[in-house]
């Protein structure tokens, strides 16, 4: 297209006048030239930051932005009367924090509790808890976008868990879903 257009320039310099469908032509390239979407920009996208654990065999993700510390898992007391996803409480730095295991809310298998076993500290719902694992992979960052939807794997109360699943088979957890179950949360009022 270059070279065409050099040459109706030296043309029109030289005096010399253009057919009209010469010209049409032009300027129909030309629009459509322009026309044409500028190169597939791909906007800046919103990265999420994970700390992927595993537990019974599969692989779990949560926002760094929620995670305190990761600890090692020693003098789990049990408490009683408390529901069977609640492991118990731990020291952590001072504070009692009771430890979920997420397996019992997911529905998975829950081969007990085999040292060595981590506590995820979490913040989320104005809540700070625990969350039982077997180990503690490292931290990945994935765009927002390549989080998918959880899938039929994950039904029912097990889903509103799930933000969703990266291509690495990492489930995302929503800490802010789990925090707000109100099987997690303890009235502390006495009758």
């Amino acid at each position: 297209m270059a070279g065409g257009l050099t040459q109706i320039r030296q043309e029109l310099e030289a005096g010399g006048d253009l057919p009209r469908d010469q010209v049409a032509r032009i300027l129909k390239d030309r629009t459509s030239a322009l026309a044409r979407p500028v190169e597939d920009a791909q906007p800046p996208t919103e990265v999420l930051e994970l700390l992927v654990f595993s537990l019974t065999g599969g692989r779990y993700g949560i926002d760094t932005a929620h995670a305190l510390e990761v600890v090692p898992l020693r003098e789990l007391t049990p408490v009683p009367c408390t529901p069977p996803f609640m492991l118990g409480v731990v020291n952590y730095r001072g504070r009692i924090l009771p430890v979920v295991d997420i397996r019992r809310l997911l529905e998975l298998p829950a081969q007990g509790v085999t040292p060595p076993s981590w506590v995820v500290a979490v913040q989320a719902g104005g809540m700070t808890f625990g969350i039982f694992t077997d180990a503690v992979a490292g931290i990945v960052r994935v765009g927002v976008h390549e989080v998918a939807p959880p899938g039929l794997t994950f039904t029912g109360d097990r889903q509103a868990f799930i933000r969703g699943v990266t291509g690495e088979m990492v489930a995302v957890l929503n800490l802010e879903a789990l925090a707000r179950d109100p099987r997690t949360v303890v009235n502390e009022e006495v009758g």
